[in-house]
C-alpha cells in the first residue's frame, strides 16, 4: 500500500494482508474481553475491503467509544 495514496490498495494481496491483521487484532482483543460490536465489525470489514482508510476506521472506532473509555 502506498502510504501517500488517498485510498487503500484494493489488490487481492493488500486485502488479504489487511484481513490477516484484522483477524489477529480481533483475536487479541477477544482474549482481553472484547465484546462483539456489529457496527465496528462492519467498519473493519470496510477497511479490509479497502473502502475506508485506517484513519477513517480509527475515527469511527473513537466515535463509538464513550469519553470514559478513551
Amino acid at each position: 500500500m502506498n502510504l501517500h495514496s488517498p485510498r487503500p490498495d484494493r489488490s487481492d494481496k493488500a486485502v488479504a494482508e489487511r484481513k490477516r491483521a484484522s483477524d489477529a487484532a480481533r483475536a487479541a482483543n477477544m482474549r482481553q474481553g472484547y465484546v462483539h460490536d456489529t457496527v465496528l465489525e462492519a467498519a473493519k470489514a470496510r477497511f479490509v475491503a479497502g473502502d475506508i482508510t485506517l484513519e477513517e476506521l480509527a475515527e469511527e472506532t473513537l466515535a463509538r467509544s464513550t469519553p470514559a473509555e478513551r
